[in-house]
């Protein structure tokens, strides 16, 4: 993780500007929950440590033989779409040179940096809107978007000549597979691949805590499922095939 932070933090520094004596980034992130959000899986606290040694190395190799430092500011979301459109206009406010992030939505930030002219680099969202250029031309990511991973699967099933499915996913917000499935969905239908039946659970399943939904879904749908094609679940892992 931290060789690619290396890379997409060196190329904010040329990015932007090269004369300057000190670089800050903005670092946006979710590591941390609101009071009461007992849910929300914080995938900063597995990524976060990664940028001290990219900053560290930064400095080291590129910026301090030169004279010049990198710093990076932290801006925490807690998981939530307004937090993080707020936390990214007020680093533009701080002076950042660029953003590294943020996490699980950039549409509205990725404006934002746009409208400033500041480059944006995430490392988690898969919104398909920021594909665009014309709109978003300072926006990248290291993540591909749900269309592209939605592609893909849809090559493999026509590899495999399976062209009709069932498919099972999670639509409750926490962990935001809605919207991939909604697109994965969109893309197999244009791809030539039928979705004969969908089915959906919105709790958030923990074993031996909550009820386990999947016994009944697969109990409505198994019959069809059978006859017509192979069974999907949204981690995209073949369950059974006819």
């Amino acid at each position: 993780m931290w060789t690619g932070l290396l890379a997409l933090l060196t190329f904010i520094v040329r990015f932007c500007y090269g004369n300057a004596t000190e670089f800050t980034v903005g670092y946006i992130t979710g590591s941390r929950r609101l009071p009461n959000n007992f849910y929300y899986d914080r995938p900063g606290t597995t990524i976060s440590g990664a940028i001290t040694i990219a900053v560290e190395e930064v400095n080291q190799k590129l910026l301090n033989p030169r004279g010049h430092s990198l710093h990076f500011k932290v801006a925490e979301t807690y998981g939530e779409e307004t937090i993080s459109i707020r936390q990214t206009a007020s680093l533009v406010n701080e002076g950042i040179a660029g953003y590294i992030g943020p996490q699980e939505t950039c549409i509205h930030e990725g404006r934002i940096a746009a409208a400033f002219n500041r480059p944006m680099i995430s490392y988690y969202c898969t919104d398909n809107e920021t594909s665009n250029k014309n709109i978003f031309p300072t926006f990248a990511r290291t993540k591909p978007p749900d269309v592209q991973i939605s592609k893909s699967l849809a090559a493999l099933l026509h590899k495999f000549n399976w062209t009709q499915v069932t498919f099972l996913y999670s639509n409750n917000p926490v962990w935001g597979f809605g919207k991939m499935g909604e697109t994965l969905m969109s893309v197999l239908e244009s791809s030539g691949i039928k979705v004969t039946q969908r089915g959906m659970w919105d709790i958030v399943y923990h074993y031996n805590y909550k009820e386990n939904p999947f016994p009944d879904l697969v109990k409505r749908t198994y019959q069809k499922t059978r006859r017509k094609g192979i069974l999907l679940h949204v981690s995209f892992t073949i369950i059974s095939r006819e």
